[in-house]
Order: structure tokens, then C-alpha cells, then sequence
């Protein structure tokens, strides 16, 4: 009966007591008392002493047989959280470690020596050949182990290999960098089959208020995100204009955030909309949950759905925009490939609901901002939040986007944030490791879209989208300014930083400039 409630998108929000309306766990109507949500996931407790933690995965989501190179990430650590025991005295000595990747059902085995590797954290990218593999829908399952010859002991890891046939559909591909975080895709309309990286910028939008896909790249961006006209559990779109509009996109090659977001509990409705959206050369990448974790939704939805999109659609990403500070973050998490954090700090009262008449606090109230301070630094605190949370579960790190407010003058906010409020929020996103950026809502003011329409030409410029996606985010110090937060990301002898407050976004500097 559950499953057939499920599908059918019937079932209901958790953890509430009967007839109590929660967001985050928390009740929120002045009829209601509070109680403690739960659902927050805590730091694992320390070891006694230090443990070897190796992980590994393929460098991209997915190759396909066109591909030239492929590789593994192994990356390496002491850490009192994960891991196996491991001496500390002999790990001083780590000449005789081997390292071997078996990938299942081959008779392939990479040899890649650690030496002194392993007594530091440490990251290293192993190059594999996939000629002796045979594309299928069927995941590689890959095994790593370590051994040290003058002693009996073997370290195993695991992880999956995803090598797809090719498509035969003209559908689009989208890959996953699992060493940046950012997304690689190919120019259809110019007809390269080279892969290059994509940074996403743009708005939310509804059908009525869509831009002209033309018109819409000519200002900066290079995707939209169609959110869903109706709310019902088996409608969408208007399936004639939601036709019409992505013909245009795909001509011109305006890539599409394709929303689930009121039907993806529903697994019938999900698969007729990956059947019919599937093969567009324009699609990007899918969205199930919209804050599920606000609303309350199962636990396990955001998985399930997961786990029908990749069995119908293995070539594209699956995301999940998260509201909530720290409410079952691995729960809803578990259920997508990239990770979206709206924090709306402009205009909310973060102590008194301005639309409930009641307080907030970290067991009651509803604000617009979740356990929030109120302050621009909200969105940083969020993303920073949410990539401790990755590690905590001790998974590979899956990539954000931020998802900056660009409204105001409604329920919880009495304004709209300013240019440079938007800036500074886009600003800290990318400081804080985002790899997208999707504002809510189009349209907006004039002002924030003449801003975002300026920051867009940097932001999707191939060369700044080389550094964003193509290098480690370093946090930097900038002495004597205590407000300011700065980020640079370093290629070759040239080194991009991006300062909080600069209203002209980034700038690149020669090594060996300064702040």
C-alpha cells in the first residue's frame, strides 16, 4: 500500500504530529508548540588514534567510447572519522605500498606506486585505457586495493565505472567532474564533439516569463531553468509551449534545467517526462525535489526518483535544491549528482516570522531563511555547511550551485536585494565552491538584471570558466580587511581571484601580484 501511495505522489510529510504544518522539521503556526525536528546529522566521533582513509572514483560521471582518456581519482588522508586503523610508524615508510584498480569482468589491473604519498593528504589522478572495455548501461564495479609487501595487510576501496554506449537518439551528454566539480559538455550546434567545461548561469523562470533563447545567451547566460505551470501531481507543462520553447533552445543551443519538482514522487509521471525530454539536444541536466527537505518529503524520495531517471536517462546529472541549515541533509542528498542551496538573506526577519506572527529558533518558526543570521554571509555559511555535511558522510564530494535571491517585496522579505547585494551573493557562491548559478526569479528589477546581464559576459567567458572549473578553489586572506572574502583558483603562472565586495566581479593577476 505504501508503494502504491508513494507513485502515486499521495504520501505524506514524516516526522509532523497530526495536523502540525512543518518546514525544516520545525512547526511554525502560532496554534502549534514546538518540538525538537531532529534530523540533524552530527560530526562521527573521533578514533583513538589515526586512520587511513582512501578513496577512489572515475574523474568523469561517465565516458563514452569517443572518449581518449579516462582516469581515477584516489585520493588519500589520515583521519579520525573514516577509515581502517593503520601504524603510524610503519606509515612513516610507505616505499613498498603498491596500489592496484581491478575493474570488474576485465582482465585490467593499474599498477601506480604511492610512495610517499600516503603519510599526507594527498590526491593523484591514474590514467586508464578503455579499449579493453565494452560499452553498456550496466556500471563497472572497480576495486582498489593497496597492499604493503613487508607486511600482511590490504586496503580495499570501491566504486562504480559508468563507460555508455553511444546515443543513436541525437540527445545531448552531460559529464560530471568528479576532481572540480564542474559540468563538461559538447557544442551540438557548431557541431564540435570536443568537451568543454560549462559554468551555468541564469535564472529561474516560468513558461509566461521565459526570455527568448536568442536574446537570452546575447545577455550572459547560457541556461534556463523552466520551472513547472501547473502544481498537480500527474501535470507539468503546457506540453504544446514547453514544445515550442524548447525547439528554440534547441537551435540555438540554450541549454535547459528540466523541474520535477511537484511530480517527481510520482514515478509514472517522471517516466513519461524523461521519455519525452530525454532526447533534446538542449538538455542539460534534471531536477527532482525543491526543498523536499523544507516541505518534509519521504525520505527516500529524492532516491527513488534518482534511481528511475539513470534507468531511463544514464547521460545526464540529477540535482536537488536543499533549504534547510541541517535537517536529513543525507537522506535528500543521497538522491542527486549536484546540490542546490537557496539561502535568501535580503529583507528577513530572522528571529520573528513577519507572515506567522511567531518566533524563530532552532526548534520552531518559519522566517524565508533557515537557522539564518540575516546577513549576505548566510550563503557562504550554507555552502561551507553543506560540503563538511559530504564529508561527514564520508562520500565523495558532490558539487554546489547557489541559487542567489533576486526578489523581494513578498511574504518574508521586505525588499529586493541591490546590484551590489546580488554581486556579493554571486560573489560568495563561487568563493564558496559553487559550480553553478541559478537566481530566483526571472524577471527581476531592472537593476539586478542589468548587473547579473554584466557579471554573466565574465562569468561564461571561456577563460574564466577555464580557471572556476578547471583548478582548486583556494580560500585566501586578505590582510587588514576583515570583511572581505576571497577566493583564487590557479592555473599555470596566472592566478583568478574573486573578492567579495569587487562590483566588477573578478579579475586576473599575474603570479606574483598582490590583493
Amino acid at each position: 500500500m505504501f508503494w502504491l501511495l508513494f507513485v502515486l505522489g499521495l504520501a505524506t510529510a514524516f516526522n509532523n504530529p497530526p495536523g502540525v504544518s512543518i518546514w525544516c522539521g520545525k512547526a511554525y503556526m502560532p496554534t502549534n508548540k514546538s518540538f525538537a525536528p531532529g534530523g540533524a546529522l552530527k560530526q562521527p566521533s573521533a578514533s583513538k588514534g589515526p586512520l587511513l582513509n582512501i578513496q577512489v572514483r572515475p574523474r568523469m560521471s561517465l565516458y563514452i567510447p569517443t572518449d581518449v582518456n579516462a582516469s581515477f581519482i584516489v585520493e588519500s588522508q589520515f583521519s579520525y572519522t573514516h577509515g581502517v586503523v593503520w601504524d603510524y610508524a610503519e606509515a612513516q615508510d610507505d616505499s613498498d605500498l603498491k596500489l592496484e584498480i581491478t575493474i570488474e569482468g576485465e582482465s585490467l589491473h593499474l599498477h601506480h606506486s604511492l610512495a610517499g604519498s600516503v603519510t599526507s593528504k594527498s590526491l593523484e589522478e591514474v590514467p586508464f585505457s578503455l579499449k579493453n572495455l565494452t560499452p553498456r548501461f550496466i556500471p563497472y564495479s572497480v576495486t582498489l586495493t593497496i597492499t604493503r609487501a613487508s607486511a600482511r595487510w590490504v586496503y580495499n576501496a570501491t566504486t562504480q565505472l559508468f563507460y555508455l554506449p553511444p546515443r543513436t537518439d541525437g540527445g545531448s551528454i552531460t559529464k560530471v567532474d568528479s576532481l572540480y566539480g564542474g559540468l563538461l559538455v559538447q557544442n551540438y550546434v557548431n557541431g564540435s564533439t570536443a568537451w568543454t567545461p560549462l559554468l551555468p548561469y541564469s535564472y529561474y523562470t516560468t513558461l509566461a516569463n521565459a526570455p527568448n533563447p536568442q536574446a537570452f545567451i546575447n545577455q550572459g547566460y547560457n541556461i534556463i531553468y523552466l520551472v513547472p505551470d501547473a502544481t498537480t501531481l500527474t501535470q507539468t507543462f503546457n506540453l504544446f509551449a514547453l514544445n515550442t520553447y524548447l525547439n528554440a533552445c534547441d537551435q540555438v543551443g540554450l541549454w535547459v534545467m528540466y523541474d520535477m519538482r511537484y511530480t517527481y514522487q510520482n514515478l509514472v509521471s517522471v517516466t513519461a517526462q524523461v521519455t519525452l525530454i530525454k532526447s533534446r539536444k538542449s538538455l542539460l541536466l534534471w531536477y527532482t525535489g525543491d526543498e523536499p527537505d523544507g516541505h518534509g518529503d519521504p525520505l527516500n524520495g529524492t532516491s527513488i526518483a534518482y534511481s528511475m531517471i539513470k534507468l531511463l536517462d544514464p547521460w545526464h546529472p540529477v540535482s536537488v535544491l536543499l533549504n534547510c541549515y541541517n535537517f536529513y541533509y543525507g537522506n535528500y542528498s543521497a538522491g542527486a549528482d549536484i546540490i542546490l542551496s537557496d539561502v535568501y538573506p535580503i529583507g528577513v526577519n530572522t528571529t520573528w516570522s513577519v507572515v506567522y506572527n511567531t518566533p524563530c529558533n532552532k526548534t520552531y518558526g518559519r522566517c524565508g531563511c533557515d537557522d539564518c543570521d540575516g546577513v549576505v554571509e548566510d550563503i557562504s555559511t550554507r555552502l561551507s555547511r553543506f560540503e563538511k555535511y559530504q564529508t561527514w558522510l564520508g562520500s565523495a564530494p558532490k558539487p554546489l550551485w547557489g541559487v542567489p535571491q533576486a526578489f523581494g517585496n513578498q511574504a518574508f522579505y521586505n525588499r529586493t536585494p541591490t546590484a551590489v547585494e546580488e554581486v556579493t551573493m554571486m560573489m560568495l557562491s563561487l568563493n564558496h565552491n559553487a559550480k553553478g548559478i541559478v537566481m530566483w526569479i526571472w524577471p527581476t528589477t531592472a537593476q539586478i538584471s542589468n548587473v547579473t546581464r554584466q557579471l554573466g559576459t565574465i562569468l561564461v567567458n571561456n577563460s574564466v570558466t577555464a580557471f572556476l572549473l578547471g583548478a582548486r578553489n583556494v580560500k585566501l586572506t586578505a590582510v587588514g580587511q576583515t570583511e572581505m572574502d576571497v577566493a583564487g583558483w590557479r592555473l599555470g603562472r596566472q592566478m583568478l581571484l574573486a573578492p567579495k565586495k569587487d562590483t566588477d566581479g573578478i579579475r586576473g593577476i599575474e603570479d606574483g601580484g598582490g590583493l
